[in-house]
């Protein structure tokens, strides 16, 4: 387990350029009150905004653990061992094909959206812009969780192949992690680098 997380670790390390490319807009309006009028300090917004991508990250991965669970346990009665890992395998294989497949020029078919979580998404940005600094930074770092994010679920997949809520808990713990670095770089590069602008965002 432990090379596993730390397998987690290093592949959230590496892709976490990609995290900044998806949300940094998101992490952008959540920091960028910041000494504009709001009385919250800098680093109180980047907490709040990380402290709600956790909590999104950690829900997914009890999810998908005790779904890993129950295939494992549908496996089990079936006579089959380890369903969770060997589903977890396939679609991490899919995925990286995918990747290969669009990095070559090849056209494949993108999953569309489900509306219920495009509603979600835009009815909480919308409910999120008239609370306080602090509460509307969490309410997005809650949010950007939902958005399609293929890097995002192959580790949700991963999560799945523990088969189990904790463990799972955990991996997507692990995942938010290694996503701190660059994300927290991103914000306050954002903080320093816009200036008077900041306020108009």
């Amino acid at each position: 387990m432990l090379v596993m997380m730390g397998a987690i670790l290093v592949a959230s390390l590496l892709g976490s350029l990609h995290c900044a490319g998806m949300c940094g807009a998101f992490l952008a309006i959540s920091v960028a009150p910041a000494g504009e009028g709001s009385g919250v300090p800098a680093w109180r917004l980047h907490a709040a905004y990380h402290a709600g991508r956790l909590g999104t990250y950690v829900t997914l991965g009890v999810l998908a653990g005790a779904l890993g669970s129950a295939l494992n346990l549908a496996g089990d009665l079936a006579g089959v061992q380890r369903v969770a890992g060997f589903v977890a395998g396939l679609v991490m294989l899919t995925f990286g094909l995918a990747c290969v497949g669009r990095a070559m020029g090849v056209r494949l078919p993108r999953m569309p959206v489900p509306r219920v979580m495009e509603r979600v998404v835009v009815r909480g940005h919308g409910w999120a812009e008239r609370l306080g600094a602090s509460p509307r930074a969490v309410v997005i770092g809650l949010l950007t969780t939902l958005l399609p994010c293929g890097w995002l679920y192959a580790f949700v997949a991963t999560a799945a192949g523990t088969a189990h809520p904790g463990l799972g808990a955990l991996a997507m713990a692990t995942f938010w992690v290694g996503t701190l670095p660059v994300m927290a770089a991103l914000g306050l590069g954002v903080q320093r680098g816009l200036g008077p602008l900041r306020r108009f965002m």
